[in-house]
């Protein structure tokens, strides 16, 4: 079962295997996969440790071999036929939208094969987890990869990694919050939002959405009004990040309708640079044609701390990693972004309670803005239990009750419910079954 697992994945997919003969750990991925992140074979280290450190009764000279299908990919990096529709939809953020849902699992433009879900193996997520569960019932959705080592931390020398530590003199690489306390009607009321076109979902993006968008793409005029109807004629194929990039372009034009200096459009979202081949090009190209998607510079905490209102479009996973908790710890408001997809630490976070929800599509993004500037007390109330929560996340308290509910309770089902099917005398056997 695990072996025939892997065959479903395109990418980042891997067997972890123990052999209780020489008491040692391999990490096998097919040829085709062409893999070589090294950051995350030291993540793979950390877990390794976190499994012998916790699990030594069971990973010690003797023991049954075991074999356990990992995954290190932003969303399950498996074949879409794979990828169930969940028919019950209530429980899963979304428009409501069933040819849209449809669309964000399934790949139109591929054949999806025929798999049964219910025979694969367990699968460890170490990226985000589908809401719905039945997309793949045998996801088992653990933190993400770059928080292992913090997790390793913790179990071996007992305290938080710097990474979720707060940020200080010494500590630069921690979580930012606000030294000076902020007046939350002083913030600039504005939404605001950094970050890459990075594309939202395989499975969604094989079914249409654009994603590398030049000008010759959009249909109109060559002039700012042009493009942004051209944007807005393609919405409905536009990915999410896409979509917050138009809504903040038509603010700029109503803004400068207005012709008013002191009013600001309520979104600023824009594309920071990412250096690729032609990618300077491609974003030179829009500003020549009057319209800039593109931020001038980036913005650091302390710049995004001034904003009342911040997001967290999601990308290739549907999520953004270390976006939703640094944006939490600022003294704004968070529109966070609900999808189909959730990181581990969302188990935590209460939409109307930590964060402002909009769906997907971000078809409600204006009127969930417009009800938190008719409503300042409930959003400063969200606002502050937000970075409450963040700073929980920096204690050892929440560090203890995160490693049990996830390197305890959840991976040892997995473990137990493991059952060898046929000894190995060496690697090189392993590697010949598992390659027929």
């Amino acid at each position: 079962e695990v072996i025939q697992t892997l065959g479903r994945f395109e990418h980042v997919g891997f067997i972890l295997r123990y052999s209780g003969k020489t008491d040692a750990f391999s990490l096998y991925a097919p040829k085709k996969h062409n893999w070589s992140r090294y950051d995350q074979i030291e993540a793979y280290a950390a877990f390794i440790h976190i499994l012998r450190k916790e699990y030594w009764f069971r990973f010690k000279k003797g023991s049954p071999d075991f074999s356990v299908i990992i995954s290190t990919g932003d969303s399950l990096k498996m074949d879409c036929g794979c990828l169930s529709i969940p028919m019950d939809r209530e429980s899963a953020p979304s428009d409501n939208n069933p040819t849209d849902f449809q669309q964000q699992f399934n790949s139109p433009g591929k054949t999806a094969t025929t798999c049964d879900r219910h025979q694969l193996a367990p699968i460890l997520q170490f990226g985000s987890g589908f809401v719905h569960p039945d997309v793949m019932p045998t996801m088992v959705t653990m933190p993400l990869w770059p928080h292992l080592k913090c997790f390793e931390t913790f179990r071996y020398n007992g305290k938080v990694c710097n990474k979720f530590s707060p940020a200080s003199a010494t500590n630069r690489f921690g979580i930012y919050f606000e030294e000076k306390e902020a007046i939350y009607s002083n913030l600039i009321p504005q939404a605001v939002w950094r970050g890459s076109d990075y594309p939202f979902l395989k499975c969604r993006q094989l079914g249409g959405s654009k994603w590398d968008i030049k000008p010759m793409d959009i249909p109109g005029p060559n002039n700012p009004e042009g493009f942004v109807n051209g944007l807005t004629h393609l919405w409905g194929q536009l990915n999410p990040r896409w979509k917050a990039v138009t809504l903040s372009l038509q603010a700029e034009l109503e803004a400068k309708k207005v012709n008013s200096p002191e009013l600001k459009p309520w979104v600023d979202f824009k594309f920071t640079i990412r250096e690729r081949p032609g990618e300077s090009q491609r974003w030179e190209s829009f500003v020549n044609n009057g319209v800039n998607v593109v931020a001038n510079g980036y913005i650091d905490a302390s710049e995004f701390a001034s904003f009342k209102y911040h997001a967290d479009f999601g990308g290739g996973g549907g999520t953004t990693w270390s976006g939703t908790h640094t944006k939490l710890a600022l003294p704004g408001v968070l529109f966070h972004h609900e999808t189909p997809t959730y990181d581990y630490f969302h188990e935590d976070l209460i939409p109307f309670v930590h964060y402002i929800p909009v769906s997907t599509e971000l078809s409600d993004l204006r009127e969930k803005y417009e009800w938190a500037e008719a409503h300042p007390d409930e959003a400063r109330a969200i606002s502050e239990a937000g970075t409450a929560f963040i700073k929980y996340m920096t204690s050892m308290e929440y560090w203890k009750r995160s490693f049990d509910r996830f390197f305890v309770k959840r991976l040892n089902s997995v473990i137990e419910a493991y059952r060898p099917v046929k000894a190995f005398k060496d690697e090189k056997e392993f590697m010949t079954y598992a390659e027929s």
